[in-house]
């Protein structure tokens, strides 16, 4: 694995640019985002009822559930690698502040 502190910020920047990251952190933001939803029983709770309720193709209260878990568990095994590198304590944050805007250094 290549280390940010061996590139330049040219090359950095070339990188985070590329629509494969962009598509990356887009399904990461997307999987989080998901998650809260989860972790918040009443929000998500409504969730599922008004999507059961309002389309005639969803049979069940159930496969909501199941829709949810399955695309959730897509999206995380796209950006599987990215929350590794997060949890070994990679250069996340500083790919992060180049998105953002923010200065890495």
């Amino acid at each position: 694995m290549i280390d940010t502190d061996e590139l330049s910020a040219e090359e950095i920047e070339a990188v985070v640019n590329t629509r494969m990251f962009q598509k990356a952190l887009a399904y990461r933001r997307l999987a989080d985002g998901i998650e809260v939803l989860e972790d918040e029983d009443q929000v998500f709770e409504s969730l599922v009822n008004s999507i059961t309720n309002q389309h005639s193709s969803v049979t069940t209260e159930a496969s909501t559930r199941e829709f949810f878990r399955l695309f959730r568990e897509e999206v995380e095994t796209f950006t599987e690698e990215l929350a590794d590198e997060e949890e070994d304590g990679g250069d996340v944050d500083d790919l992060r502040d180049l998105v953002s805007g923010g200065d890495p250094a």
